[in-house]
């Protein structure tokens, strides 16, 4: 009698609620034979391969916040990951990129290794099932093994290239000494091939119905394989410039963009692709996860309190006391209306700034009673909260709430940098995936759900604008960009102050792009190391404190915030953790580690 790993019996019984009792060995374990010839614990198999996503990567949905403050796009006074991350303190045996808080430490390592493994479980097992259908059979394990490569893509983009490995492994396999690191491009053609041969199976839709949103689709599976193809041709993996690795990458984007059944929501929309109704498919996401209202918490939005909008009982967080706050080189990122960058930087300390003619042109000023912040992309005002903001009017009141960010106000700048403070270190708050908080009577929460994205249109646009104009395709890569650009309400790049037709400024503004389009969203992260950029951006980040005067004027001084020592080659991968390299002993560790 076949016993199914532990790890297995966990996920079904967590996920299989409809069983009151199920049936295990002496040893604790469920035999293989009840789980296949039953309909729940057979459909438990594929549920299991999905929990890394959805309840494993409740971890993921944090750890993006963090991961964001592992960039200079936000600063997160706290400690945890991100304290730790810019310390220096990443090593064999201090992860770094984990939950602390649990005993013992949830690794993302550990839990892209468990998705494959349950995705195996899910992919060997089911077609020896019973009690489903040839249609259900065929369906699940096709999910699978696009789950199982978005596990491997995972690991690609934290951990460099891993082993394929296509059998459940049990707990007591003794074969790791043996798995050799392949190239990655080994693992990138891999992933590619088994996700076009689900694709061509024609057995999963292009777009799951409403019912089905959660279960991956064609359109996960072009997803992965566009950005495993983008990664594998982005200077980190592709030293040399391989100009086909950015053809595949180029083709691959094109493939989702091809894709009928999804669209770039207006900019009227935008906001809902990060909070609303989970229910209405949303055009433009492909793929994400989330949260009912209880998301919305004491932490995470404005507090409003109970049928009040006393100053004393308003707070602005996210996740954990002030959250991920926007840096001022994020900030600096968003243009002007008409396209212009705000300021240019006189100095490697980013706190002497020259403002661009075009900025000076709409208003832009840092002069004592200057304002810095109207007239900008309008991507600004849905992702940033700064000084004077309208966050919208609370529930039973009757104003706006504004957000006060200058010294000594009620959401003011917090100069104790180290400290886990409630109020911001950089004078902004993020407004990307928050919402303003209220109850109603009895307590009733008027909060729409949250959205965790994990593929949304827009990537591919850029994905694609950045491989063409790598392939010395300019023309092509600014209509891609400019599909994002136009969207946003921005000008076209080549009617903008200062355009100039060539790879250095093109490519500059398709980063600058992705900054701003997906800030929050965790993918600066990633960009950042593919890109081989970290000596350049993760030194230091600064913030704008602002004082205001008796004459309630308001002054702008530009801050360092903090400085970083996650800029070395050592963040470009992440290791092996120390016990399993011990195991794995003839994997070479990243070049920058061994």
């Amino acid at each position: 009698m076949k016993r199914i790993s532990f790890i297995l019996l966990t996920a079904l019984i967590s996920l299989c609620s409809c069983e009151s009792v199920l049936e295990k060995t002496p040893d604790g374990q469920i035999t293989l034979d009840k789980v296949l010839s039953n309909y729940g614990r057979s459909r438990g198999l594929l549920d299991a391969a999905y929990g890394e996503v959805y309840m494993g990567r409740d971890y993921i949905c944090f750890i993006h916040n963090t991961i964001e403050s592992l960039t200079d796009n936000t600063y997160w006074a706290g400690t945890y990951n991100a304290y730790e991350w810019h310390n220096g303190s990443l090593s064999l045996s201090n992860p770094v990129i984990d939950w602390p808080t649990n005993s013992p430490r949830d690794q993302l390592w550990a839990d892209f290794w468990r998705g494959i493994r349950l995705a195996n479980n899910a992919i060997k097992y089911l077609p020896m099932s019973t009690v489903i259908t040839q249609k259900e059979r065929d369906t699940w394990v096709a999910e699978a093994r696009v789950l199982r490569c978005w596990y491997y893509m995972n690991l690609l983009e934290f951990y460099g290239p891993m082993p394929w490995i296509e059998e459940p492994l049990q707990d007591d396999y003794n074969g790791w000494n043996d798995l050799k690191r392949p190239t990655y491009d080994e693992i990138a053609t891999k992933i590619s091939d088994e996700l076009m041969a689900v694709v061509h199976s024609g057995v999963l839709p292009n777009r799951q119905t409403p019912t089905e949103a959660r279960h991956v689709d064609n359109g996960v599976a072009y997803a992965i394989r566009a950005r495993v193809l983008l990664n594998n041709a982005s200077l980190l993996n592709n030293p040399t410039h391989d100009n086909e690795k950015w053809k595949r990458a180029a083709d691959a984007a094109q493939d989702v963009l091809n894709m009928s059944e999804y669209s770039l929501v207006p900019m009227s929309d935008y906001k809902k692709l990060f909070v609303g109704a989970f229910t209405t498919p949303i055009s433009e996401i492909i793929w994400r996860s989330w949260a009912d209202n209880s998301h919305i918490n004491d932490t995470n939005g404005v507090d409003v309190g109970t049928y009040t909008c006393s100053d004393t009982r308003i707070k602005i967080n996210h996740l954990w006391r002030c959250g991920d706050s926007p840096t001022q080189e994020l900030v600096d990122c968003f243009e002007m209306k008409n396209g212009s960058l705000p300021v240019t930087y006189n100095d490697d300390t980013r706190t002497n700034v020259t403002v661009t003619p075009g900025a000076a042109a709409l208003g832009y000023s840092e002069a004592p009673g200057g304002d810095p912040y109207s007239n900008r992309d309008a991507r600004f005002y849905v992702d940033i909260l700064y000084n004077m903001a309208n966050y919208g009017v609370p529930y039973n009141c009757t104003e706006p709430f504004i957000v006060e960010t200058y010294v000594g106000a009620k959401n003011g700048f917090n100069d104790l940098v180290t400290d886990p403070a409630t109020n911001s270190c950089t004078g902004y708050y993020n407004c990307k995936d928050t919402q303003i908080k209220y109850f109603g009577p009895g307590g009733s929460k008027g909060n729409e759900p949250t959205h965790w994205v994990f593929f949304r249109l827009a990537e591919f646009y850029l994905d694609k604008a950045e491989a063409l104009c790598e392939l010395g395709d300019l023309d092509g890569a600014l209509t891609a960009l400019n599909a994002i650009r136009e969207r946003a309400l921005q000008p076209k790049l080549q009617d903008v102050e200062g355009f100039q037709k060539n790879h250095d400024f093109i490519m500059s503004r398709i980063r600058n792009e992705r900054r701003v389009e997906f800030c929050m969203e965790g993918w600066r992260f990633h960009d950042q190391r593919r890109w081989k950029i970290l000596d350049k951006t993760n030194n230091f980040v600064t913030g704008m404190r602002i004082t205001k005067d008796e004459d309630n004027k308001f002054h702008y001084q530009r801050k360092k915030i903090r400085d970083y020592q996650s800029n070395t080659d050592k963040y470009l991968v992440l290791p092996i953790p120390l016990e399993d390299a011990k195991k794995m002993a003839s994997m070479t560790q990243p070049e920058a580690w061994r």
